[in-house]
């Protein structure tokens, strides 16, 4: 009977019903010992202590029915043992004591005590599995407060940190009745950096920034990355407004350093507005938008440079939104008008090309000139819309010009036109250009399109695959300012450059200072080693012209011949000069 039983928990362990053998096992158990129990001692049999040790095995099965069942049994067994014999209807004799009584009683109790032993280790072995995943849990929920509220990039405290210093420094500034002062900070040309070299180069500058500014503030403030280039420092028990100006100083010198990636150096700029509790309010939202206004102050005046908040700023920031306002209403009704200014061969003395310069007929303003709303389409994203009419507009013109230069005089020109960051940066600006030229019938070999070298420091495949594809298409390309930028000459072999156009801030003195002379004739000498040609921008006087020819400069531009001029005016103006010049 034994084996048999044995065999059946055995066959249930083996398909892995443990729980089950068990239970058979222990009921099985539980009846042998009250069986024992019955027939020799009763209530003083040697088995009585195997219940405990019954149930401690059935609590650690885990099965909470099995042990309820087996307590009531072992209960009912003992009640009614004690009762029967109470009533002298069965009677158990005492056992003898005996070594054997002694050797039985201490098996149980070893037993017993080793199960007991086992359930108390793995009690103790959860109590630490507990205490690990506790740990754990708290270690986890340490990490998404601190990923809620520090910056993931750069390590600094976020937005939402930001607030929370601000009103504990708040807090601290009304016991202690002193001013926070907050700064807002923007990098000034970092969607260049970024849009060109990719986001693995902005991320690489925002960290290697992060940095700079951290060194700089003193432990008790705080530096906080507000948004993508934004960054605003939470400044407490300062003692004058000259400390500030003085570290908002620091901030622009700082951050203006040069940055090295891929052994190319850049230098990014940064506009600063500062605002402070009391004068400019108590609300941390507050503070950030009067502070914001400053800084966008600041940039409007060109940048790397602070201001301190005041009402006045507010309007610039209305001004700022009519103006964009305004540029909507202007594409659609198309109060754009292009004007241009002739570029001379120096040698020949012959008009060989213009460029294209836009200009704002606004219904009640008048004309407006691009100084005063491109900054403002730059931010805004309208420049792309805007620089697409103007590169039709130029188009069709110039095909007409040259459909009609055979009987006007004006022969071949080629016209030039800029093209902003944010055109180039579109990925359908090569298909817009060739859909331009085609639209028109324009060979694209009258066509060039002025850049920055900023726009060059953009070394993606993508963009060289641009510029190549327009090339194909005979399109010529120059480089605008040059000499003021990320000057590097790899990128005028790379990129097909044919023109460099010397600024006008060398061209302007260039007959009274011997610098900006030395200056001009290296950028020429280096241009014909180049096989490239030189437009000098900004010539004015006659002394100049002179210098140009001396220094075999190609291509002259400025009042001294013509300011930019419409339509009509040019068509006159090549004319008669072609004409008096031959």
């Amino acid at each position: 009977m034994t084996a048999v039983i044995l065999l059946s928990v055995y066959k249930l362990a083996k398909d892995n019903k443990v729980e089950q053998g068990a239970s058979v096992l222990l009921y099985v158990l539980t009846l042998l010992m009250i069986q024992f129990m019955w027939r020799y001692g009763g209530l003083y049999d040697e088995s009585v202590l195997v219940y405990p040790c019954i149930l401690i095995m059935a609590a650690m099965v885990g099965s909470k029915t099995v042990f309820i069942r087996l307590l009531v049994i072992i209960s009912l067994s003992i009640g009614l043992n004690a009762w029967v014999n109470h009533e002298a209807w069965y009677t158990n004799e005492t056992p003898i004591i005996s070594l054997d009584n002694a050797f039985i009683i201490l098996l149980i109790l070893y037993l017993t005590s080793y199960f007991i032993w086992i359930l108390i280790y793995d009690f103790k072995h959860l109590v630490d599995k507990l205490n690990i995943e506790n740990s754990n849990a708290l270690e986890s929920k340490k990490e998404v407060e601190n990923l809620l509220h520090h910056d993931v990039l750069t390590g600094l405290p976020n937005r939402i940190m930001a607030k929370e210093l601000f009103q504990k420094a708040s807090s601290k500034a009304n016991r202690t009745n002193q001013k926070i002062y907050l700064m807002f900070i923007n990098l000034d040309n970092f969607k260049v950096i970024n849009d060109a070299l990719g986001h693995q180069a902005g991320d690489a500058l925002l960290v290697e920034l992060s940095q700079r500014m951290f060194q700089l503030v003193p432990t008790h403030d705080s530096v906080c990355r507000y948004t993508g280039d934004e960054f605003i420092v939470i400044m407490e028990s300062i003692e004058s407004e000259e400390y500030v100006a003085s570290l908002a100083h620091h901030f622009i010198e700082q951050i203006q350093k040069p940055f090295y990636y891929l052994d190319n150096e850049f230098i990014c700029g940064s506009s600063i507005g500062i605002s402070t509790t009391s004068t400019d309010g108590n609300e941390f939202e507050t503070l950030i938008k009067h502070a914001d206004a400053a800084m966008h102050y600041s940039k409007s005046l060109g940048g790397n440079s602070f201001h301190f908040y005041n009402k006045a700023m507010n309007i610039h920031g209305h001004k700022y939104l009519s103006v964009v306002s305004d540029l909507r209403k202007a594409i659609a009704e198309q109060q754009f008008v292009l004007m241009y200014q002739p570029k001379i061969d120096l040698k020949h003395d012959k008009v060989i090309g213009a460029e294209a310069l836009i200009r704002w007929e606004h219904p009640q303003k008048g004309l407006i000139f691009p100084n005063d709303f491109i900054p403002q389409a730059e931010k805004s994203g309208l420049i792309v819309e805007i620089g697409e009419w103007a590169l039709d507009q130029a188009c069709k013109q110039t095909k007409q010009w040259i459909s009609e230069g055979l009987n006007q005089g004006l022969g071949e020109l080629t016209i030039a036109v800029n093209v902003s960051s944010k055109q180039l940066a579109k990925k359908d600006f090569y298909a817009k250009v060739k859909s331009t030229l085609s639209r028109h019938k324009l060979d694209g070999k009258y066509l060039e399109l002025e850049m920055t070298e900023s726009l060059l420091i953009d070394n993606s495949d993508e963009l060289k695959l641009t510029l190549r594809n327009l090339h194909q298409l005979g399109v010529h390309f120059s480089i605008d300012d040059f000499g003021t930028g990320y000057s590097n000459l790899g990128y005028l072999k790379e990129f097909d450059i044919e023109y460099l156009k010397i600024d006008r801030s060398f061209i302007s003195d260039l007959a009274t200072n011997q610098k900006n002379t030395t200056l001009v004739k290296a950028i020429v000498q280096m241009a014909k080693g180049l096989e490239l040609e030189n437009v000098a921008e900004g010539v004015e006087d006659e002394k100049v012209v002179k210098i140009l020819k001396d220094l075999n400069c190609e291509i002259g531009q400025g009042y001294y011949w013509s300011k930019p001029i419409n339509v009509e005016e040019f068509e006159s103006f090549v004319t008669s000069f072609n004409a008096y010049t031959h």
